[in-house]
């Protein structure tokens, strides 16, 4: 009878059993761990920067409307070419009053002057570390110029619609006025802790080299607030742009601070950038002054009655009071809008304040 072979090994029997070969309910031990799947990317959530670009933008849009309704209603139509005939007649007829402030106000928007302005605007941007503000801000100044010019020679033209009306060709909207309002909301822009107070004091330039260019007979008071009208528009787009780079600027800060994080899961916040308490009260000052001027004015020149009559020396005083202060409120509200939808400015953190 034969036994049963017994199995092979295919191992010599003075050949040891290695480590690397386990055996056993042991052997899974000895295998190296599997990595970690990689963490997801940290959620980050950026709040607010929405709002202001978008009020902007609408705002931006509204001063187009009324732009060409004003040209359509006080260049195109007779009783408009009367009313703008009427208040002119107004304006002049305060010469003998305020001729040196006209004169002041209106010679002050000089070529120097404006370059000085200017020239300052860049100074503090570039002491201020942000000369990514000189694109938005030449973009302004030269698009608000640029347009007024077109529009002036190009596309409104002023022909008399009736008796009485005096011919002014190509003086929609003033280009005194444009170059007087552009310089002053660059300025305000480019300014830092004091944009509260270039903008009390731009207010007054641009409103008294309006008011001064109608005393003197230069333009009519629908050319001047066409120009106020035209350089909000550039300004409320450039705000527009400025809010929405903002926003990714600070998403991207966002990100960049949030590869740093200890705690896994945490969302990282970007908090939204607060205004100064003096920028606040200045816009709630202007924004005061403008509604109360801009009703008056209004309610002034809703009162002259009808038919107009171009030689009522109390009509003309009205319409003259009336638009006067329908440009301050005008110019006021302009700028509290500026302070309000202005973005501000987030600058970057320094490295050694980030988390680890």
């Amino acid at each position: 009878m034969t036994t049963p072979a017994e199995p092979t090994d295919p191992r010599t029997p003075d050949e040891p059993v290695t480590a690397s070969e386990p055996h056993g309910p042991d052997a899974r031990s000895t295998y190296e761990p599997v990595a970690a799947p990689p963490a997801p990317p940290e959620r980050i959530r950026v709040r607010g920067g929405v709002v202001a670009p978008i009020l902007s933008l609408l705002v931006a849009a509204a001063c187009v409307v009324a732009t060409v309704a004003l040209a359509r209603f006080a260049v195109g139509t007779a009783s408009g070419q009367r009313l703008d005939q009427l208040i002119l007649s107004g304006a002049q007829s305060q010469e003998d009053r305020f001729s040196a402030l006209a004169e002041l106000a209106v010679g002050s928007v000089s070529v120097p002057v404006i370059i000085g302005v200017l020239v300052l605007a860049v100074v503090l941007v570039l002491i201020r570390r942000r000369p990514g503000l000189l694109v938005p801000l030449a973009a302004l100044v030269a698009g608000a110029n640029v347009t007024t010019q077109v529009v002036k020679h190009l596309v409104v033209v002023r022909e008399a619609l009736g008796p009485g009306i005096d011919v002014t060709p190509n003086s929609f909207p003033s280009g005194h006025t444009a170059l007087a309002a552009s310089a002053a909301v660059a300025l305000v822009l480019a300014s830092g802790a004091a944009r509260w107070l270039v903008a009390l004091v731009g207010a007054v330039w641009t409103a008294g080299a309006g008011i001064g260019t109608l005393v003197l007979g230069w333009h009519r008071p629908s050319d001047v607030v066409g120009a106020i009208l035209v350089v909000a528009t550039w300004t409320f787009l450039v705000l527009c742009v400025d809010g929405i780079h903002s926003r990714l600027r600070r998403s991207r800060l966002a990100r960049a601070s949030a590869r740093g994080r200890r705690r896994a899961g945490a969302p990282a916040v970007a908090g939204r950038p607060r205004h100064g308490v003096l920028d606040s009260a200045a816009s709630a000052l202007l924004a005061l002054v403008g509604l109360v001027a801009t009703i008056v004015g209004l309610l002034t020149l809703a009162s002259l009655s009808l038919p107009l009559d171009l030689q009522d020396a109390a009509q003309q005083s009205a319409g003259y009071t009336g638009t006067a202060a329908l440009v301050c409120g005008g110019t006021a509200l302009w700028l509290a809008l500026v302070l309000v939808l202005r973005v501000p400015h987030v600058p970057e953190r320094p490295r050694g304040e980030r988390v680890p």
